[in-house]
């Protein structure tokens, strides 16, 4: 099998149809690893990480796709090379592009094999997350952390809550308390006293400049603003939001919920409709109207539709906070796996990694070390 790796946007742009075909024949033709999805996340992610996306063939056809970047990063307050699948922060699963075989499974050795003895001087760290746990690569993963003598852990890492969507919106309050089922009619009372209340629902084309430029007033006045993590706190992410939105092939899997109240926009929830599942991206709410909850009642609106529609699962995405556990109690789990390189340096950030930094630095021959890695001086 022959490797190509791919480290620039045009070569890139031209894997398109290639891509395509073995997307949509693969184990997990997810949305968020489409070449289209790609693409708009290197338009962000580009001006800090470098593209390494690895094209594994048999003959002429491609086999496998290690949609990949690049990275200089700090763990454990040293520098670190880190070799990662291409992950914007609204990406809900990553994997590679490819079919579940025989030979995609020897595909994947073989890039494994080409990492370790021809690009070794590239990276120190091999770092994937977010993996489905039922996704063949998993299991591959599994196969090798049990079989070789390489450096490597997969483990649980993050976690998403969701609700099934089987049944209806009745039957799903009937599994909430009390005390849920009266706040929620609480929620509406307000919400209601406030004026005029509409909830709409944008989809594909629908997306257009008045869409969005709501999207953003709600952004602008959250909370997320002062903590530096809203989506226009950023310009990068604001350009992400508009591509995904203005792109006709994207903009299809996108759905955009805006509550308004006497015509103006006080929550928001953007969504990616992949397959059977829908994963909620970003959700906001204008903080002047917290007292309200108008975040809650957008979702209750929200799942209210898709307990109705052919969905089978609603994903609130990464993370398990307080708010999200008060809608769901069950929750998928992705996995995350991590590789050292075979150097020296690689070896000794893997030590540091497993024996407590804390621990280390208590020794100051060790700090010395640290610090001569870290460029500090003496």
């Amino acid at each position: 099998m022959q490797i190509q790796c791919v480290d620039n946007e045009g070569d890139f742009l031209s894997l398109r149809n290639e891509w395509d075909a073995l997307w949509r024949r693969s184990a997990n033709p997810s949305y968020f690893l489409s070449h289209d999805w790609f693409r708009c996340c290197w338009q962000e992610l580009q001006s800090t990480n470098s593209m390494r996306i690895f094209v594994v063939r048999n003959g002429t056809e491609p086999v496998l796709i290690a949609p990949c970047m690049r990275s200089r990063t700090i763990q454990t307050k040293l520098p670190v090379n880190l070799l990662s699948f291409i992950e914007h922060p609204e990406t809900q699963v990553a994997d590679l592009v490819c079919m579940s075989t025989p030979e995609a499974e020897g595909g994947f050795l073989t890039l494994i094999r080409y990492l370790l003895r021809e690009l070794s001087s590239d990276w120190d760290l091999l770092a994937f997350n977010k993996i489905p746990s039922g996704s063949p690569l998993a299991r591959w993963l599994e196969r090798i952390q049990d079989s070789s003598k390489t450096r490597c852990q997969l483990r649980a890492g993050h976690q998403a809550l969701v609700i099934p969507l089987g049944g209806s919106w009745e039957q799903y309050l009937r599994t909430r308390s009390a005390r849920f089922r009266k706040t929620m009619r609480n929620i509406v009372n307000r919400i209601q006293r406030m004026g005029s209340v509409e909830v709409k629902c944008y989809r594909a084309k629908d997306i257009a400049g008045d869409a969005i430029r709501k999207l953003f007033s709600v952004s602008d006045a959250s909370w997320k603003v002062s903590n530096g993590v809203a989506i226009t706190s950023s310009e990068r992410r604001k350009r992400f939001f508009e591509d995904l939105f203005r792109d006709p092939v994207t903009a299809e899997g996108v759905r955009l919920w805006i509550l308004e109240v006497n015509g103006d926009a006080i929550a928001s929830e953007t969504q990616v409709a992949d397959g059977q599942t829908v994963y909620a991206l970003r959700s906001d709410y204008d903080e002047r109207h917290a007292d309200s909850s108008p975040g809650v009642y957008l979702q209750m609106e929200i799942l209210k539709e898709l307990f109705g529609s052919s969905y089978q699962e609603y994903n609130f995405g990464v993370g398990l906070n307080p708010y999200k556990a008060r809608w769901a109690d069950q929750h998928v789990q992705l996995m995350n796996f991590r590789l050292y390189n075979e150097t020296f340096y690689a070896r000794l950030l893997r030590s540091m990694d497993q024996y407590k930094f804390s621990k280390i630095s208590q020794f100051p021959g060790l700090r010395v070390l640290n610090g001569l890695f870290a460029g500090k001086s003496l």
